[in-house]
């Protein structure tokens, strides 16, 4: 159900508890998932309304053009979604044949389970070409999460342009002059920064803009107070970055008399299979160990605690040792020219000796490095916390589909670190 201004009748009595986040490829990352389930817990603990506000108004194509998954082989991959958006508001942008066909080989290149094919099913439906981003994402919201009574919330709303344009045309009739403004202006589908120069105001491109007559829309500085006066927010739930942000916008509540809702720290986990702890104790290796370490790190102590050489060490010495015995050389008069060739046909052949006995090493070690990679890549992917690369359709893939949501929400706490999936 989309909120308007006219719903929030209905919550004369009831608090409004608000997360929010840009809208992403087939949900985004999993930190949306946390976000929307704090808000359903929370406003059932207090018997308040939990809103999701479904940022579509951002135009960072490049944020959400993508799906970073693990595919069946356990390999980290990344589809794109590689089209011009025209400068399009992401919500704006239409849903065509390359992304049907982008979602088409997620659903086919990761693990078979007796989910995949109703999951799929699902994405495709909501992500239909012809579609917008915005409906495919509410759409797809509806069926994530429509069972556990959000409202879903997308800023397009008539009643919220009408609602937000006088607090936004008084925060940029404040703008100093040569600055860019707290909100956008639109033009078209086109998301435009603003700025004010000798009382007058202009985009980018230097096309004039009349204030009273553009549509504008909230910046990140502004969308909180449009928020929160829009919906008497009592308190919303937010990710690290936001706390961090939201704790510096005092000065603009203030100046447009809007009370500022309380914040609470949204659940922040890592992920934790059951297959991850056989090959824990199979490897050897602690989860707190997989997070201290880059990939690379993980995979040299791999091997070298399955093989016993630690390959730095082997090059430092070869190298010393193949400089010193050069040294002697030079002591019998061998001049420089004698030397250099020498000096590189040995440094070519110690770095030739040590490759091959490299390579025999990783053989031996292969299914140990193998399974060290597919933790570091899991439970770290690309060096990054899995909530912020991963979406939810890896989880509901391979443990209960949908239901995977009502586990999550069963186990919602946000002092948690790490959550360990119970079931195979």
């Amino acid at each position: 159900m989309n909120v308007t201004h006219n719903d929030n009748q209905i919550y004369n009595d009831k608090k409004t508890i608000v997360t929010g986040q840009q809208i992403g490829l087939l949900g985004g990352p999993l930190y949306t998932t946390y976000k929307v389930l704090g808000a359903v817990h929370l406003a059932r603990r207090i018997n308040g309304a939990a809103i999701y506000w479904l940022e579509t108004n951002d135009a960072d194509f490049n944020e959400i053009n993508h799906i970073d998954y693990l595919d069946d082989q356990g390999q980290l991959k990344t589809l794109t979604w590689d089209i011009d958006t025209h400068g399009y508001a992401c919500g704006y942008i239409e849903v065509d044949e390359t992304l049907e066909k982008l979602i088409e080989t997620f659903f086919s290149t990761i693990r078979q389970t007796e989910f995949t094919p109703g999951l799929k099913k699902m994405a495709l439906h909501c992500y239909r070409k012809g579609r917008t981003l915005a409906e495919a994402s509410q759409d797809l919201a509806e069926e994530l999460f429509g069972h556990l009574k959000p409202r879903f919330f997308v800023p397009f709303d008539r009643d919220f342009k009408i609602f937000s344009q006088p607090i936004l045309r008084k925060e940029a009739g404040r703008t100093p002059d040569g600055q860019q403004c707290n909100c956008f202006c639109m033009v078209g589908k086109q998301r435009k920064a603003l700025f004010r120069k000798d009382a007058c105001f202009h985009t980018r491109d230097k096309m004039t803009v009349n204030l009273a007559a553009c549509e504008l829309s909230p910046n990140v500085k502004t969308r909180s107070v449009c928020q929160d006066a829009f919906f008497h927010t009592d308190t919303y739930v937010a990710g690290p970055g936001e706390i961090k942000y939201l704790a510096e916008l005092d000065p603009v509540y203030q100046f447009h008399g809007v009370k500022k809702a309380a914040v609470q720290a949204r659940m922040s986990i890592t992920l934790i299979e059951p297959k991850f702890k056989r090959l824990l104790k199979k490897t050897g290796f602690s989860v707190e160990e997989i997070f201290q370490f880059t990939r690379e790190e993980v995979l040299k102590k791999a091997m070298a605690s399955e093989t016993g050489l630690t390959f730095n060490e082997i090059t430092d010495n070869a190298n010393t040792l193949t400089m010193e015995f050069l040294g002697k050389l030079q002591t019998l008069g061998l001049n420089e020219s004698e030397m250099k060739p020498l000096r590189k046909l040995l440094q070519e052949e110690v770095k030739k000796t040590i490759g091959q006995v490299r390579s025999r090493a990783k053989g031996k070690a292969g299914q140990i490095l193998k399974d060290v990679a597919f933790l570091s890549d899991n439970l770290k992917p690309f060096g990054k916390k899995q909530e912020r690369v991963f979406n939810i359709f890896h989880y509901l893939n391979l443990f209960g589909g949908k239901k995977f949501i009502d586990w999550l929400y069963e186990h919602y706490d946000p002092a948690l670190e790490m959550l360990e999936i119970e079931n195979d």
